[in-house]
């Protein structure tokens, strides 16, 4: 009975959070229609499927830490998959490097501390998967190219200022940015979709700029610590999107955007899209170096860009997510017989002295 009231007590509490964000959600369904602050779009925009006539590429990762009595390492397996389009079927299918290969087994630093091992597992993930990225356009040229996660690096992978791994850190903000000059000479463009988002810029938007300017008898205050996704799922219908805002409000302030040049910094735009009517809202990532001089051609690449993420996304209506990242993501998955045959490998080659001591017990 206890362990029934409890779960009774969290439905309830979880349930009145969600009747919160429905009926907000739908007393600011006015702003819809309202122009956004400084932006050539409404608030909402509706989107239309693109026709797919091109060449799409995902790329994903798989990885799981193995510690050795030694030296850590992280077990990371990266996938690149390419789409060939036509008349919006797929008439063939690139796997990069290959359509099955087992993990690879990357040393980390000796000497970190908790934290760190955390962020160097993340940071030697993120290394090989822009890497795979990069090289996947310059082999390639696809038209688009989907990233599953973000597509800076998160203020998390950031170490403290005296770590022993800033070094790998600033690598990575060198790689991105090599990812993103890449994408550009090989007219190539990067779309990043965040799976289970949980950003708060538009609830900013909302309470700062949309709703004081609006007539609405809703105060900012009631969004609270509200997360974005919390409120579009209510907001959106299938087939709308956000208008397309600026990443952050202030780089300088960024943990990780002030670590970038200022040419990429200020060229990071989001927007939430709906595809499917019964899931969450997807937030994607792209770049538009003209969007702060030039509203109408971030709107124009807003609106390509969505409507590419929506042919991609929208074949079942409980899961909204593109198709190619999906094929990546189960290309890169990593199960326990590939971990086993990696890890075993390298205890075979080292010596029994290499396992942990408490995976060489002889009793059990």
């Amino acid at each position: 009975m206890q362990l029934e009231g409890f779960f009774d007590k969290a439905c309830n509490a979880i349930n009145l959070h969600r009747a919160r964000h429905e009926d907000i959600a739908k007393r600011i369904i006015p702003l819809k229609m309202m122009s956004a602050p400084k932006s050539a779009e409404k608030v909402i925009e509706r989107m239309e499927k693109a026709s797919l006539n091109f060449a799409v590429a995902g790329v994903d990762s798989g990885f799981v830490s193995k510690k050795l009595s030694f030296v850590d390492i992280v077990l990371v397996r990266t996938a690149g998959v390419l789409f060939d389009f036509e008349k919006n079927e797929i008439k063939k299918t690139t796997y990069y490097p290959s359509a099955f290969s087992l993990p690879e087994p990357l040393p980390l630093k000796l000497g970190l501390e908790k934290d760190e091992e955390a962020q160097s597992v993340s940071l030697e993930r993120l290394k090989q998967e822009v890497s795979t990225s990069i090289k996947m356009i310059e082999k390639f040229k696809p038209k688009y190219l989907f990233i599953d996660g973000s597509i800076v690096p998160q203020y998390q992978d950031k170490p403290r200022k005296d770590s022993v791994i800033n070094e790998d850190y600033e690598s990575i903000i060198q790689l991105f940015q090599k990812l993103y000059s890449t994408a550009e000479n090989n007219s190539c463009t990067l779309i990043a979709c965040v799976e289970d988002s949980r950003g708060t810029r538009f609830r900013q938007l909302l309470q700062d700029e949309i709703i004081p300017g609006s007539m609405l008898k809703v105060s900012p205050a009631e969004l609270g610590n509200v997360f974005d996704a919390s409120i579009l799922d209510y907001f959106l219908s299938q087939g709308e999107r956000t208008f397309v805002f600026p990443y952050t409000s202030s780089i300088e302030a960024h943990a990780i955007l002030k670590d970038y040049s200022s040419e990429w910094a200020k060229s990071i735009y989001v927007s939430y899209t709906k595809p499917s009517e019964m899931d969450k809202p997807l937030r994607i990532e792209f770049i538009c170096k003209e969007g702060k001089s030039d509203p109408a051609k971030l709107a124009r690449c807003a609106k390509e860009i969505s409507s590419v993420v929506y042919a991609l996304s929208s074949f079942h209506r409980e899961y909204s997510y593109p198709s190619i990242l999906i094929e990546a993501d189960m290309r890169a998955g990593l199960n326990e017989q590939d971990i086993s045959v990696v890890y075993d490998k390298l205890v075979d080659k080292l010596g029994p002295k290499a396992r942990m001591r408490r995976n060489s017990r002889p009793f059990k």
